[in-house]
């Protein structure tokens, strides 16, 4: 499966929530039980994904790494898979085993708090605002990201589907063609 795919294929799961703010993620899991996580887009340039999850009646953020095809939470060598949603499995069933895929480093006197993914909160079970599952269907199977201008909509409606997110949409191979030779691939 190619980058791209596996980018596109997340958007089959429930526990991938798209866009939101890691406000938002924080009340969908105030209610939560430890072990509770989401996955979202990062609003940090930097990174696709973060993982919002409970840890000690806590929620916290961490950022999920992406380097040459490959995911994982910081420099864990061993932990890296090929997709996002190998590795979201991989951390579930390493912390339904018992085991642990990574660690929060807290301060050294504390030592590092073992990090438990064990229940994916679903975008499918929550009633989510309107306005938030309009711009997921849209950005996901009917406009793509560069045509949103082209839409008969008012300002405010563009200017929020047009917030900067990950989605990749599938281009034509002649629309990529004609961007390519115009300069704008």
């Amino acid at each position: 499966m190619d980058f791209t795919s596996s980018i596109e294929k997340i958007k089959q799961y429930g526990w991938y929530w798209g866009p939101i703010s890691s406000e938002a993620a924080e009340r969908i899991l105030s209610n939560e039980p430890d072990g509770s996580f989401i996955v979202r887009d990062s609003s940090d340039d930097h990174y696709i994904f973060s993982l919002t999850f409970k840890l000690n009646r806590c929620v916290r953020h961490v950022r999920i790494e992406q380097d040459q095809g490959t995911f994982s939470f910081g420099s864990y060598a061993k932990f890296k898979s090929r997709t996002i949603v190998e590795f979201i499995e991989k951390a579930v069933e390493h912390s339904r085993s018992g085991r642990y895929l990574f660690f929060l480093h807290r301060r050294p006197e504390h030592g590092p708090m073992r990090v438990q993914l064990t229940n994916p909160v679903s975008r499918f079970k929550h009633v989510q605002s309107l306005q938030h599952m309009c711009r997921f269907v849209i950005l996901k199977a009917v406009v793509r990201k560069d045509l949103i201008q082209t839409l008969p909509l008012p300002r405010r409606i563009i200017d929020y589907l047009s917030y900067k997110n990950v989605y990749s949409e599938q281009i034509e191979s002649d629309s990529s063609t004609s961007q390519a030779s115009n300069g704008q691939s």
